[in-house]
């Protein structure tokens, strides 16, 4: 694991960037911009990255930046991060994640943006793939447990990004909302919430659209508590707590945020019956707009085949995890293990990554 340190004190710059191994010459993964974002949040983000692309087969080593912005001149901080990411752009690969979006990264790139960095109908590439992934893998879950998305109740947490587009993919696909969370609180109702007005409301208040919905506003954390199909991590490291999953009323765990499972809630999930996907597989559809989609397709073409990429692994992973009697995180290990083992990967790296 190598660390490389970015401070420009003259524009407020305070970043780092974390490489998980140098298995592969060329390292990737996003930049989160939060204010309490740290190297020991950024190193797990980068693990998860590497379990990500050992389990797609990407040769890359994964990796992750953080850039510490509490208020200020924005862009220059930006403008600042991308100069000194400069001497890194043919070693390390980077792009939005939380905090950031396609235009930090895509505004000084000549002629039509690419597709990761497209919207459609109102919506960012990056989140639509994302979010399309993370409702596929939801549906491929619930196909294994013999149910289907169409009806079914899905609880999100967090509403930005991710959580945003795998509502909309989900309603779309005849799910129901039934709860969404943000920092602010939680807004709830069994029938279902209006998704189109949830969109509007993210808009004129942020993260304070529970505090203006239909609906009264109830503590985040109840979220949890919720009667679902479907439960939708879409926030910081560790949500999923093992007292958290004792007590979830799903039947699959879908996560759209990066390791959103405590130490023991998979092995407490899978001893009650819960699929818990992992989330480097659900939430996987970004990379495929920067790996597996040619940049010719267009939104829908996209979409569609990421859909089927992320289907098709759950489903096997899912199985996998079946004829071993292993939870859904072994069984993607030994996918992954196997890609890298094949890359010439020594069982010490192996064993440190895959423990």
């Amino acid at each position: 694991m190598r660390v490389i340190e970015l401070r420009d004190d003259h524009h407020g710059l305070e970043a780092f960037v974390v490489v998980d191994h140098d298995q592969f010459p060329i390292a990737a993964g996003g930049t989160r911009m939060l204010p309490d974002v740290d190297v020991g949040e950024v190193a797990r983000l980068a693990r998860a990255m590497t379990w990500k692309f050992a389990v797609w087969r990407v040769p890359y080593a994964g990796a992750k930046a953080g850039v510490r912005f509490s208020g200020g001149a924005r862009e220059d901080v930006m403008s600042a991060y991308r100069r000194a990411l400069e001497p890194y752009r043919d070693v390390f690969l980077t792009g939005p994640d939380m905090g950031t979006s396609p235009a930090d990264f895509a505004h000084a790139l000549e002629g039509p943006p690419p597709l990761w960095a497209q919207s459609h109908e109102g919506v960012d590439m990056d989140d639509l793939a994302t979010g399309h992934g993370v409702k596929a893998a939801a549906e491929a879950a619930l196909a294994h447990r013999g149910q289907t998305l169409d009806g079914a109740a899905i609880a999100i947490e967090g509403f930005g990004k991710v959580g945003a587009g795998m509502a909309l993919a989900s309603a779309r696909a005849g799910a129901r909302i039934v709860g969404v969370s943000t920092v602010d609180g939680l807004l709830a109702d069994p029938d279902g919430l209006d998704v189109g007005e949830l969109f509007a409301l993210r808009e004129r208040h942020g993260d304070a659209l529970v505090a203006h919905g239909p609906t009264r506003v109830r503590p985040r954390e109840e979220l949890f508590d919720l009667d679902c199909d479907v439960l939708v991590p879409g926030a910081r490291p560790d949500s999923i707590t093992r007292d958290v999953a004792a007590r979830l009323r799903c039947a699959v765990v879908a996560p759209g945020a990066n390791v959103p499972y405590g130490p023991g809630a998979v092995e407490e999930l899978h001893r009650r019956g819960i699929a818990a996907v992992p989330d480097f597989i659900a939430n996987a559809g970004g990379i495929h707009l920067y790996t597996r989609v040619a940049q010719d397709a267009s939104p829908p073409e996209a979409i569609a085949q990421i859909e089927a990429l992320i289907r098709e692994v759950v489903e096997r992973t899912l199985a996998t995890a079946d004829e071993h009697d292993i939870t859904p995180l072994a069984a993607a290990f030994r996918a992954g293990r196997e890609f890298l083992a094949e890359s010439g990967a020594g069982d010490e790296l192996l064993d440190e990554i895959f423990a």
